[in-house]
C-alpha cells in the first residue's frame, strides 16, 4: 500500500489516471485483502487481543497512504473502519496524537493527490 501510495503523489508527478487507479483500483483491492486478514483474526486486532507492532504499522499505512488522502475509501469496509477507530481509541495512541509532535508532523491528505 505504501508502494503505490507514494507513485500517487501529484507532487511527485502522478498523472491523473494513476491517481484515479489509486483510489479505484489499489485502496479497494488493499483494503479489501487488509479487512479480511482482520476477520481471520483470532482477537480485535491483526494478531489476537492486543496491539501490536503490526496493527501501528497497518494502521500507519491505512491511514497515512489511504483514508486520510482519499476520504471516503474506507466505505463499505465497516470492520477495517471500527479497527481504526479502535487503535485511534488506545490511552496511548489517544496521548500522542493530542501532542505538539504529533501535531507538527506532516500529514498527507486529500491535496497529495491534487484533490
Amino acid at each position: 500500500l505504501r508502494g503505490e501510495g507514494y507513485k500517487s503523489f501529484v507532487a511527485w508527478g502522478a498523472t491523473e489516471e494513476a491517481v484515479e487507479a489509486f483510489i479505484n483500483k489499489v485502496l479497494p483491492l488493499h483494503f479489501g485483502n487488509l479487512e479480511r486478514q482482520l476477520k481471520e483474526s483470532t482477537g480485535d486486532y491483526f494478531i489476537g487481543d492486543s496491539l501490536t507492532i503490526a496493527d501501528i504499522a497497518c494502521y500507519d499505512a491505512i491511514t497515512n497512504f489511504g483514508s486520510n488522502r482519499a476520504i471516503g475509501s474506507l466505505d463499505g469496509f465497516e470492520t477495517l473502519k471500527a479497527w481504526v477507530d479502535k487503535v485511534e481509541s488506545n490511552e496511548g495512541i489517544k496521548n500522542y496524537m493530542a501532542t505538539e509532535s504529533f501535531a507538527g508532523l506532516w500529514k498527507f491528505g486529500p491535496d497529495t493527490l491534487g484533490k
